[in-house]
């Protein structure tokens, strides 16, 4: 089964070694063979006896015996004929109606437990001596939001009714520890596993997943479920952040762009946002000999121990599992979820205090609610025989049959069905066998089929299935030698739609997508109650569905169903980047979540005209509308911010010879350290002239790259006396106002260093040097400051600058930057760097590439986040061979990768480790589509954005016009 390392692999599931006999050279199964031949013979014969002629009684039998017998040889949904009618009459007997009030609970008063249930239930208290019936209670602390439990054993009669009668249908006993106590004496548990971007990932990648998979089912226990619960996302968390931020904001511009926002999230939601949880469950197996009194105390914790070993091998894969503060509160909120998929739209905390508010009304005790009362439905519809109703909405079950598998899969095949779409859920079925009970019945029918096949002829419609059953037992009997395990796999969907017609044609579409797929699917007709309640987290499949679906399957077989390949980034405190192209998902990110992301930077690659410079425009605007401080710096065509920033009321300076705007290089500024005094203490005082001074030393070493020993020597001496002539010294007091304390003093300029460097011979050449920026074609740079500098979204236009002075201009706007991301280590800052090859490149010296990666290393420890936008990744990547573009990807946790030419996406490839099939897919992506790689996940993402975010930030030449020709004043005709 090993591929070439490049290739990914197939792995076998084999047809079932046991096969039922056939007649008539396998045209017939034996089951239905005999059962025509007692229907024709106890419908024939009385029409042979009717006193008729022989042409009358041929033309009855033709019309009578003649169809029942060819029904009863084909069969009924792969079933014979009498097991279907005994389901049919089963069906029958068991169609109801469930309501909350019990008023319609079937005919001639029939309990609202299933009859399966009851039967198995009767069973286990026949082998084992009666069990006190026990109760969960819940009492909930609204404050806190949550549910504490508490156990009682209570009698029979002294068992308190629930309000809504259904609870009473759901087979769970009680919630204890996390684990839950099922009626039929089992113990179950259920941890939820945040999924990985398994399709995404390299062949190699792969490989290591299933091979860790593998190991963990080695040692799973020996019954697993695995549920894939798919539904429509609930976006009410998000939009609830979204309204209070709203709250907060006082400039009315930015209120509009979140009324715009929160339009478009609804929008999305309501259209193409689906979520997905998946779910690992499995039941304690006693072993031989455990003392029935010490069950429950074994019971608890083997669960515990099993969901720990897990979290553990299942980390290895890549997942984590989920591990719950209140592990009761967690399990019951997954059953609601499960159970009241329409109602579960409200969060489950607000269904337990409508359940405390029902009880109170009644005036029971809210100590004794039975736990299955808080995620009970209202009303279950059982009286058609293709689907149910719960609560209004429909659903119908589909059963791949034994034979309806695939032989050969990719790893992570199931994918096809857990991107499915909206409401299609999947239920996967693991059950481990006794090895040596299978390699016996292994070679039993090994034996019993080559005599078998001895007897055939190859011409016969069943050599081909007996040989493929010794084919497959001849395979299966190798795994074992070779240290695998023998499983069976079931596998459920379950199917839900809003109507029956919507639910029709997913069904439909359902079968067509799996027959496209060379599988197979049965609808559970007249067993549907049985589908339902089998896909309960219980690992408890019916009898009858799990024999008519069971495939036999080795280990690597069953590690190639691997689940958990649906990847979700949906932070509700993030902002929207868009759409999952592969499972619709909402991609709602916050890169400041340091529990999810090791830091917030974020590094944008794409060829010209791929859409980064929009990206990067609408992650700014997003992130303001959140309240986050937002720097631009834009070496390159920074008219393009001009129109996004001036109707959000955000400050565009430009910083070019010909602006009249300035930021004195040479400015002290105010910074508050409250939050720094908070948290550190009191700490000793640095002098602020002296880091000022060093800042600017190196703002003169890029203007003056050959500046000597002593010249920097002698410019240190000026600076200092520079200052002095305000008044300024080393003592941080000299920099208040004597009349405003709290205000600082006049700064000087660059025109009074001049000055001072101009009167002395040995400073002469520096002053000839500055003097452009003081009397000569730059002289903007020689004024105090004029422009405001504590607005929420400031734009730094550096694009003007060309030469030496596009590093004058790139350190003066860093550092403006630098001195307000330090300000407050707790607040949100961003700083977005567009064309970074410009400052980065091999066009560009290594002071100005190195102040940009130093940016990216440290800008963590001040809660900040660099988000950087590159084109031309051969220049990216040339400067010191790359040190500078390398470095910034690699402290860089996030990776947003737009269409790529083919030579610069096998640069990449190289750098991120992409795999062949990303590679292909940035290389033909289209302008909007996006391939985020963060977290060792790749996600392909449709960047989505509302008409008003589009018209401000849009650089596409087309529509462009069309806001102009908008904006141009109406011509009316004379």
């Amino acid at each position: 089964m090993s591929m070439k390392p490049e290739e990914f692999e197939v792995y076998v599931i084999p047809p079932n070694f046991m096969e039922g006999g056939t007649l008539f050279g396998g045209l017939l199964k034996t089951r239905n063979t005999i059962e025509a031949v007692i229907l024709g013979l106890a419908v024939g014969v009385p029409v042979l006896h009717l006193p008729f002629s022989l042409t009358v009684r041929v033309v009855i039998l033709c019309l009578t015996a003649l169809p029942l017998v060819l029904l009863a040889l084909i069969g009924v949904s792969g079933m014979s004929l009498s097991a279907f009618i005994r389901l049919f009459f089963c069906f029958l007997h068991n169609r109801r109606i469930l309501s909350r009030d019990g008023t319609q609970g079937g005919k001639n008063g029939k309990t609202l437990l299933p009859s399966w249930a009851q039967q198995r239930k009767s069973d286990c208290e026949a082998e084992d001596p009666p069990l006190p019936k026990s109760r969960s209670r819940f009492s909930v602390d609204l404050k806190q939001r949550s549910v504490t439990q508490f156990k009682t054993f209570l009698q029979e009669e002294e068992a308190v009714q629930p309000l809504n009668a259904l609870a009473d249908y759901i087979p769970i006993e009680k919630i204890e520890h996390g684990v839950i106590y099922t009626r039929d004496h089992r113990y179950v548990k259920v941890v939820e596993v945040v999924p990985v971007n398994f399709l995404l990932r390299s062949a190699r990648e792969q490989r290591s997943i299933i091979y860790s998979f593998i190991s963990y089912l080695k040692i799973a226990p020996v019954k697993v479920q695995f549920k894939a619960l798919t539904k429509r996302a609930d976006i009410n968390r998000h939009l609830d952040t979204v309204r209070r931020e709203l709250e907060h904001e006082q400039d009315p511009r930015c209120r509009v762009l979140q009324e715009d926002y929160l339009k478009l999230i609804r929008q999305l939601g309501s259209r193409e946002a689906i979520t997905r949880r998946f779910f690992l469950v499995f039941e304690y197996e006693p072993l031989p000999g455990t003392k029935r009194g010490h069950e429950e105390e074994d019971a608890i914790a083997s669960l515990q121990t099993a969901a720990r070993t897990a979290a553990n091998y299942l980390r290895q894969c890549g997942n984590e599992v989920i591990s719950p503060e209140n592990e009761d509160d967690a399990t019951a909120e997954i059953l609601y979820n499960i159970l009241c998929r329409r109602a579960s739209s409200e969060p489950f905390y607000q269904r337990v205090k409508s359940v405390l508010a029902d009880y109170m009304a009644a005036g029971r005790d809210i100590n004794t609610i039975p736990v299955n009362e808080f995620y009970a439905p209202d009303s279950i519809d059982l009286t058609h025989g293709n689907y149910l109703c719960v609560d209004g909405l429909y659903y119908a079950y589909l059963l791949v049959p034994s034979d309806g598998y695939k032989a050969r899969v990719p790893a992570g095949w199931l994918s096809l069905l857990v991107n499915a779409g909206d409401g299609i859920d999947l239920d996967v079925f693991l059950a481990r066998q006794p090895k040596d009970r299978m390699v016996r019945k292994l070679g039993q029918q090994l034996r019993i089929n080559r005599s078998k096949i001895k007897e055939t002829s190859d011409t016969n419609t069943d050599f081909d299935d007996l040989d493929g059953a010794i084919r497959s037992g001849y395979f299966l009997k190798d795994g074992l030698s070779n240290n695998e395990d023998f499983y069976y796999l079931n596998l459920l969907i379950t199917v839900t739609a809003g109507s029956v017609d919507d639910l029709e044609w997913k069904v439909a579409e359902m079968k067509k997508l799996l027959l496209s797929q060379d599988m197979d699917v049965q609808t559970c007709s007249f067993c549907q109650e049985q589908a339902f309640l089998s896909s309960l987290p219980l690992v408890s499949l019916e009898r009858q569905l799990y024999e008519r679906s069971k495939r036999n399957v080795l280990t690597t077989g069953a590690a190639s169903c691997y689940p958990f390949t649906s990847y979700e980034m949906c932070d509700d405190n993030g902002i929207l980047l868009g759409v999952n192209k592969h499972n619709n998902s909402l991609i709602i990110v916050d890169i400041f979540d340091s529990r999810v992301y090791k830091n917030a930077n974020i590094a944008i690659l794409g060829t010209s005209g791929a859409g980064k410079t929009f990206t990067l425009q609408l992650m700014a605007l997003r992130m303001r509308r959140k309240g986050i401080q937002v720097f631009i710096i834009a070496p390159l065509k920074g008219h393009e911010f001009h129109r996004a920033c001036s109707n959000i009321g955000g400050q565009f300076i430009s910083i070019s010879p010909a602006s009249q705007n300035c930021i004195n290089i040479m400015e002290i500024r105010k910074a508050d350290k409250s939050v720094d005094d908070l948290l550190d203490g009191p700490g000793a005082e640095k002098s602020l002239l002296a880091a000022k001074i060093q800042r600017l030393h190196t703002f003169f070493s890029l203007l003056i790259p050959d500046m000597s020993h002593e010249e920097r020597q002698l410019l240190d001496d000026a600076m200092i006396c520079t200052y002095g002539v305000k008044g300024i010294t080393h003592d941080n007091a000299s920099l208040e106002q004597p009349k405003h304390p709290g205000r600082y003093k006049e700064m000087p300029i660059l025109g009074d260093l001049y000055e001072i460097l101009a009167a002395s011979p040995e400073t002469k050449r520096l002053a000839n040097i500055l003097n452009r920026l003081v009397n000569g074609s730059a002289r903007s740079f020689n004024q105090q400051t004029n422009v405001a500098l504590d607005n929420k979204y400031i734009v730094l236009d550096i694009s003007e600058l060309t030469g030496d002075l596009l590093t004058v201009g790139m350190f003066v706007a860093l550092d403006f930057v630098w001195d307000k991301a330090k300000e407050n280590r707790t607040a949100e800052k961003a700083i977005f760097v567009d064309e970074c090859w410009q400052l980065i490149g091999a066009s560009s010296n290594r002071q100005a590439a190195e102040s940009v990666l130093e940016l990216a290393k440290t800008i963590r420890g001040y809660g900040g986040s660099l988000v950087c936008a590159t084109q031309d990744l051969n220049d990216f990547f040339a400067l010191d061979d790359g040190k500078y573009g390398k470095g910034i990807i690699n402290n860089s946790k996030t990776k947003i990768l737009l269409n790529l030419e083919e030579e610069e996406a096998q640069r990449v490839q190289g750098v991120l480790h992409l795999s062949e099939a990303e590679l292909m897919e940035i290389t033909h992506f289209e302008r909007g589509s996006a391939l985020i790689s963060t977290n060792n996940n790749n996600i392909a993402v449709e960047i989505k954005c509302s008409q008003m975010e589009k018209e401000l930030i849009t650089t596409d030449r087309r529509e462009l016009a069309e806001l102009a020709q908008r904006a141009a004043p109406k011509q009316h005709p004379c």
